[in-house]
C-alpha cells in the first residue's frame, strides 16, 4: 500500500470507525461464502462428474447426482446453522 494513502486509524470517530467494521465484517463474510462455494463445487465436481467432458453439458447421471450433491450439502449447512442457534439460546 502507498504510504500516501494510508489511514490513521486513530484519526476516525467513532461512527467512522463503526462503519468501517461495517464493511470489515461484510467483506470478511462474502470471503467465506466463496470459499464456501469454491469448497461445495470441488466436492461436488470431483464426486459427479466422472466421465471426460465431451460437450458443453453434463450427462443426466451426472446432473442429477451434482444436483443431489447441492441440496445435501445446503440441508447440512442448515442443520448445521439450526443447531448453533439453538446452542445460542
Amino acid at each position: 500500500m502507498d504510504p500516501q494513502t494510508q489511514v490513521d486509524l486513530s484519526k476516525l470517530n467513532e461512527a467512522d470507525k463503526k462503519e468501517l467494521n461495517v464493511v470489515l465484517a461484510n467483506e470478511a463474510q462474502k470471503s467465506n461464502i466463496q470459499q464456501m462455494v469454491h469448497q461445495l463445487n470441488d466436492v461436488c465436481w470431483k464426486k459427479c462428474v466422472t466421465s471426460k467432458i465431451s460437450s458443453n453439458t453434463l450427462s443426466k447421471t451426472e446432473e442429477a447426482c451434482a444436483q443431489n450433491c447441492v441440496d445435501r450439502w445446503m440441508d447440512t449447512q442448515i442443520g448445521i446453522l439450526k443447531h448453533l442457534e439453538e446452542m445460542r439460546q
